[in-house]
């Protein structure tokens, strides 16, 4: 056949009829025709292209490559339907390859014909944004049916594809409510649902193991998040009863709907379809029991920028790169839409404009192909800033945090909470604040915090590789936390797990402590290193340093030398302004409540942790609370790391306090003398009475409440340090070498079962057994071992 006459009956199809013919002369060169026989391939799944293709005669399937290595056909395209719609659209790859059903003629048109097309008819366009939507959303869909139930025949997959109703929900929208009668099944394509029932005693539920970050309502609690490619509802179908709980959208969302009629005709009378969902309850309501939600990994990341002056840039340019440990990352902002997407003006478009739908499809296909998604929003409120706000997992404010420029509130801010304010779900929102490449601390970080309500906020050093990668694993979930308990003088074997630590050069992103475990912990976000700690504790073992006796009415000891000594190595640092975030507990004397401090001077939380009662003064606050030791109500606040971090990364805990402990031999009776103890000391003939020292027992009773916790707090923790110092004296502060020594040990054998230290160097060298005991057998019992 001619080309005159593939032409023309190129011309004829409905899609390009109304082009006038004199308009076809400057098309006509440009057009290629493509003769397939039976089976012969146009184009193949995951090729580049830029060409459209339109069917002049025959037909084409469209095949997807299935999990299992098969091809399955999704569609079919005949006269006057177009090929390559996704690839040319977006400059990429085919998502599906298109095969020859019979003997096909179909026309090839380059991408500058196919814009000279849509620049005459516009309808074209519109017509190539549906059929690429429609074509992404099956694609899509099939992947999570096939992921979901694993070898589905092609018969039984397109009966699925055809039944399935795909749904769009913005954040915060219901899909259906707690009572509801079951009305199908859904599958979720992309975003994150909120799965919640009410609390069957009323109370408030807060974070707990692997919750998640924000405070929930007082009568409701999360029991699960679901991604893609799992479903959501099967429950009430499978029982034949009413929605057990509430699911709404986290983030903008795509879900596959699968009416009831659909679900008892194509699944029901299926074993193994039926068996994969089963699973899927089961698994959900042993997480359930376990008071575990497991955290799903953030990925999606909107960037608001505060400044103008913001070397905006550089910032997003070096988080790529610290994001790139954890995959490939894409960041977008409105112009690197509009030029990826291939259509100016295209971030503009708004939810209610006719091509959202292809937008959305073309977002959630990135999502897919990408680890994480950085959106950089427009200055303003603007459609971009709105859909990019819509599908985040995390907001950061980012600002520089110089000092000099003003903290207040932007508009942009004001903006958002009027946006997220009657949501009922709010993506966390973060500062981060930046400082230039040589700054050696933060300052004023309260001035930024004290407008602001934030859930997290983070310093990061321009052109510092290390500040950016620990920015990316606080963002992605994958950060590292340490844990020092309490212990008193047993607290040094943290000393040695520092010194380890810094040997091997293993990142710490966040520390926290309680006690002797917070005093340590605090040297050490303030970058204090092993050495210079160890320098410090030869002053802290010496009682003439710190004791300062006086009459025992609130306490034995005035205070004011421990005072002074915690002013002294601490200086005027505040916990927000230290590179690594830092928290320590207290408990208050007042209302029996713990007390959190994760703000404000840090020699004073320090001084609030190590108010042993009895020994040290308590600490008095403004509003009229007393606050003593961390250790009397949390010697190891593991629960807390855990919940800050967001229930995600991993948590290293050492604990040294909640041991068993060995008593010499008691027989003083049911009353004991102090005059009697003193007078058997001054007699040669007679052994002295054994007795317990009055501070090693009160340090003792902190230690005890805790015990109970322990197996909590185990539950929580990756890698479990757990040095034997039960031999150590709760006051033996002079022997911090030995004890440092026998964490350090301890470490060792830990991190090497982690693989934490270089292969080769987690051996303990001999001369350093023979001063530590054996440590006792500590393996971690965390969420993901």
């Amino acid at each position: 056949m001619s080309g005159v006459r593939s032409l023309d009956e190129l011309r004829a199809l409905p899609l390009v009829a109304a082009i006038e013919r004199e308009r076809w002369e400057t098309l006509a060169p440009h057009v290629a025709f493509v003769e397939l026989a039976p089976g012969e391939r146009l184009f193949d799944a995951g090729r580049a292209s830029e060409r459209l293709f339109l069917v002049v005669e025959g037909e084409l399937g469209l095949d997807m490559p299935a999990p299992d290595g098969r091809t399955v056909r999704l569609q079919h395209r005949g006269r006057g339907q177009t090929a390559g719609d996704f690839a040319v659209l977006n400059g990429g790859a085919h998502l599906v390859s298109a095969v020859a059903v019979r003997a096909t003629r179909v026309a090839s048109l380059p991408s500058f014909a196919f814009e000279r097309l849509t620049g005459i008819d516009p309808d074209i366009l519109a017509h190539v944004y549906d059929t690429a939507a429609t074509l992404s959303r099956r694609v899509t869909t099939a992947r999570a049916y096939l992921e979901l139930f694993g070898v589905l025949d092609d018969a039984t997959l397109a009966a699925l594809l055809d039944a399935s109703e795909t749904r769009h929900y913005r954040s915060g929208d219901t899909l259906f409510r707690e009572g509801d009668i079951a009305d199908g099944l859904y599958v979720v394509l992309s975003g994150r649902l909120h799965v919640e029932t009410r609390n069957a005693d009323g109370r408030a539920t807060f974070p707990g193991k692997r919750r998640g970050r924000e405070r929930q309502s007082h009568d409701r609690r999360r029991i699960a998040e679901v991604e893609a490619p799992e479903s959501v509802g099967e429950l009430a179908l499978l029982a034949g009863t009413t929605r057990s709980a509430t699911v709404y959208a986290a983030r903008e969302s795509t879900v596959a709907h699968l009416d009831r009629r659909h679900f008892e005709s194509l699944i029901a009378p299926r074993a193994d379809l039926l068996l994969a969902l089963s699973r899927l309850v089961v698994r959900r309501h042993v997480d359930d029991v376990a008071d575990g939600v497991l955290r799903t990994p953030d990925r999606n990341f909107v960037v608001v920028q505060l400044d103008p002056r913001l070397p905006l840039r550089r910032f997003l340019s070096q988080l790529r790169v610290g994001l790139r440990a954890n995959g490939d990352a894409l960041v977008l902002d409105a112009r690197a839409f509009d030029t990826q997407y291939g259509k100016v003006g295209a971030a503009r478009i708004a939810f209610d404009h006719p091509f959202n739908g292809a937008v959305s499809e073309w977002l959630d296909d990135q999502e897919h192909r990408h680890d994480a998604l950085v959106y950089v929003a427009d200055p303003e409120l603007t459609p971009w800033t709105r859909r990019a706000i819509n599908r985040a997992d995390r907001v950061l404010l980012v600002a520089n945090g110089t000092l000099g420029n003003d903290p207040v509130r932007r508009r942009i801010e004001r903006e958002l909470e009027d946006v997220l304010r009657d949501r009922a779900h709010r993506p966390p929102i973060e500062l981060v604040l930046l400082h230039p490449a040589g700054t050696a601390q933060p300052r004023e970080t309260r001035r930024w915090l004290a407008p602001r309500t934030l859930d997290a906020f983070h310093h990061v050093r321009l052109d510092d590789p290390a500040h950016f990668a620990r920015l990316a694993r606080r963002l992605t979930g994958r950060a590292r936390a340490l844990v020092f308990s309490g212990g008193g003088a047993r607290g040094y074997a943290h000393l040695g797990v520092q010194r380890l630590i810094e040997e091997q050069k293993i990142t710490i992103d966040a520390i926290g402590g309680s006690s002797m475990g917070a005093l340590l912990g605090a040297s050490m976000a303030l970058g204090q290193d092993a050495r210079h700690v160890g320098r410090l504790s030869a002053r802290f073992a010496s009682k003439r340093a710190l004791f300062d006796y006086t009459l025992p009415l609130a306490s034995m000891m005035r205070s004011e030398k421990l005072s002074r000594f915690c002013r002294e190595v601490y200086g005027d640092a505040r916990i927000e302004d230290l590179w690594t975030p830092f928290f320590c507990v207290s408990s208050n004397l007042s209302d029996g409540r713990e007390v959190l401090h994760a703000s404000g001077p840090l020699w004073e939380a320090i001084r609030s942790t190590i108010s042993l009662p009895g020994v040290f003064s308590p600490v008095p606050t403004p509003n009229g609370d007393l606050l003593i030791d961390g250790a009397v109500l949390n010697t190891f606040p593991v629960d807390i790391m855990h919940e800050r971090l967001g229930g995600t990364g991993s948590i290293v805990g050492v604990n040294v306090s909640e041991v068993p402990e060995r008593f010499d031999y008691y027989d003083f009776g049911m009353s004991l003398s102090g005059w009697r103890v003193f007078l058997s000391r001054l007699n040669p003939f007679r052994p002295s009475i054994r007795i317990p020292r009055i501070v090693e027992t009160l340090l003792r009773s902190t230690d005890i409440k805790g015990i109970g916790r322990l197996n909590e707090s185990r539950a929580m923790i990756d890698v479990l340090i757990e040095p034997d110092v039960r031999d150590v004296a709760l006051l033996d502060f002079k022997s911090y070498a030995r004890i440092s020594d026998i964490g350090y040990s301890a470490a060792r054998d830990v991190f090497a079962a982690h693989g934490l230290c270089e292969p080769g160097e987690c051996r303990v060298p001999a001369t350093l057994i023979a001063s530590a005991a054996t440590p006792r057998a500590s393996s971690p019992t965390g969420r993901r071992d």
